[in-house]
């Protein structure tokens, strides 16, 4: 039987157990998918599974979002999703989302002629090899990257601060202007902000050193990420948000969490997924492989 706890904070030390055992995706860490849920009024929950796996969710009341792939074997995933879709129904959820799970779990589903919709969106999900990452930027391929780099910060007053030394409002602020420009570029009708929001109401908890880019006296941007567990070396750069209030201000704001991940040590990053569009193309510009896709899509009754 399925045990469902929505007290996260009172069953941290379980949750933590489950995804130090299984967890594998840049996606597996418990004060991130807190934040991540879909509203306001999302509450996170976390499934456990009478042989110690689990899943991590967000219950928005008449239907359920499975966040990444289930913390359990590579090769129970879609039985996972099954059975935790299954309990769902029985208690009186329409739909269950599967958001962001990796794209070899949607075709088993189907195979097992489970009613699954038609994908929402994918994701390809870029990984950049640090060692080999030179940050001098050298020959012609990046020839045009570190021109738009050294002009910036000879134009600019450029520094990275800790966001305790920021007034929250202008990083609220930042956020919204980034919504308001992607809404306005892409045409689309609403884009998720509220992780961004509660992560820094959170005071970026579980993050490592985030930083706050600050540029002629004003904020403009932020990173903010963390090692991927059961990934020895590798970083997951989750957060990389500007203002677009400056040229090349993304490039940039790339060049310098690149910067501190390379002098850290991490051998890999984690770039995070993305749709087929400017900002896939300007990570693969880094030199970043894709390593795997993601699908999201529901499953109903």
């Amino acid at each position: 039987m399925i045990r469902i706890f929505d007290d996260i904070d009172k069953e941290r030390d379980r949750i933590r157990a489950c995804i130090n055992k299984y967890g594998w995706t840049s996606d597996h860490n418990l004060d991130w998918f807190i934040d991540a849920g879909s509203s306001e009024n999302s509450r996170p929950v976390f499934a456990e599974f009478p042989d110690g796996s689990g899943l991590l969710a967000h219950d928005n009341k008449i239907e359920w979002s499975i966040w990444s792939d289930p913390l359990s074997s590579l090769e129970s995933a879609e039985d996972k999703i099954i059975e935790f879709s299954d309990f769902a129904f029985k208690n009186g959820i329409r739909e269950v989302w599967c958001v962001d799970v990796s794209d070899n779990i949607r075709p088993s589903l189907l195979e097992k002629k489970i009613n699954v919709s038609e994908i929402y969106y994918s994701l390809l999900w870029p990984v950049l090899d640090m060692e080999k990452f030179d940050l001098s930027l050298p020959g012609d391929r990046f020839k045009e990257m570190r021109n738009a780099r050294n002009k910036f910060y000879r134009e600019h007053k450029v520094k990275s601060v800790s966001p305790k030394e920021i007034e929250q409002e202008l990083l609220h602020k930042i956020v919204n202007e980034w919504k308001n420009y992607v809404l306005k570029k892409q045409k689309e009708e609403d884009i998720s902000d509220i992780k961004y929001h509660k992560a820094i109401g959170n005071y970026f908890k579980s993050f490592l050193d985030p930083r706050v880019f600050v540029v002629d006296g004003k904020p403009v941007g932020f990173n903010a990420g963390y090692e991927v567990v059961n990934r020895r070396g590798r970083f997951g750069g989750i957060i990389g948000i500007h203002d677009y209030s400056l040229n090349d201000l993304g490039t940039v704001l790339w060049l310098e969490d690149l910067e501190w991940i390379k002098n850290r040590g991490y051998q890999e990053l984690d770039m995070q997924g993305s749709e087929d569009d400017e900002g896939l193309k300007l990570k693969l510009r880094f030199g970043a492989k894709i390593e795997r896709k993601t699908d999201t899509f529901w499953l109903t009754k």
